[in-house]
């Protein structure tokens, strides 16, 4: 008999779960006791937050409009959430890097036509430990690579990073993330709105493209990075969701 290991690409999350963008502690994720039957030992959870919490699947509606394909989450074809893919090693990327068209072409393994790509860049270490790192620094897609996955007609992407965009790709930057644009300016003396003049375009390409898109991937990335393996990521089936948790995983036989 074939022998099957599947290794868990998902973020723990609860009350503590860091929301993007993250300008300092807060809680807006309420897990409140609905109802408790000591005698029977039953507990039922109320849940009150955002569905774009710990690894989760933004739908189309997230970004698009209707008439730009922005369907519900529980309209996205389940075989576009399954397939074949690869774990990519972007670990060595530093602070703010935007991947590059050769980024992704030197990819090992290869990205094929048709894959599920799901990428390692390391950040998935500051976790619940360093919030800020996490939210404000990770390596991330600019458009011409969004363009590049397009052009392969790959099926998902998912990343151990906070936004499937960059998070310099949030113009106004000044707006969106006042303090990322102070500490962006100071560092480099270059003008963000000038080298980023869009908000999440890699949300509004991949996703016209049927791209299914899923972030703040982690869990057991490290053991199966550099792995061709079969992924996996199925979402709920809620009619009034632009989003999702999903349980992201690797399946190896």
């Amino acid at each position: 008999m074939k022998k099957t290991k599947i290794y868990d690409l998902s973020l723990p999350w609860g009350v503590d779960t860091p929301l993007w963008p993250f300008p300092g502690p807060r809680q807006d994720l309420v897990f409140s006791r609905g109802e408790y039957l000591g005698r029977f030992h039953k507990r039922s959870v109320i849940y009150t937050g955002t569905l774009h919490a710990g690894t989760h699947m933004d739908a189309p509606m997230h970004v698009l409009h209707p008439s730009e394909g922005g369907i519900m989450l529980d309209k996205i074809p389940l075989e576009n959430c399954y397939g074949t893919g690869i774990i990519v090693d972007f670990r060595y990327m530093k602070k703010w890097h935007i991947v590059t068209e050769k980024d992704l072409e030197d990819a090992e393994p290869k990205i094929q036509r048709g894959d599920f790509v799901v990428f390692n860049t390391g950040w998935h270490k500051y976790w619940r430990w360093d919030n800020y790192a996490y939210y404000n620094y990770f390596p991330g897609l600019g458009p011409k690579a969004a363009e590049w996955l397009i052009k392969k007609k790959i099926k998902g992407v998912a990343g151990t990073w906070g936004a499937t965009d960059s998070p310099l790709w949030h113009y106004r930057l000044a707006e969106t993330m006042p303090w990322l644009d102070k500490e962006y300016r100071r560092e480099t003396g270059k003008d963000p709105d000038k080298l980023f003049p869009e908000y999440e375009p890699c949300h509004r390409l991949l996703m016209r493209n049927g791209i299914v898109t899923v972030e703040n991937a982690g869990g057991d990335i490290d053991q199966i990075t550099g792995k061709r393996c079969t992924i996996a990521a199925f979402p709920f089936r809620c009619e009034m969701a632009d989003g999702g948790m999903v349980r992201l995983v690797a399946i190896v036989e």
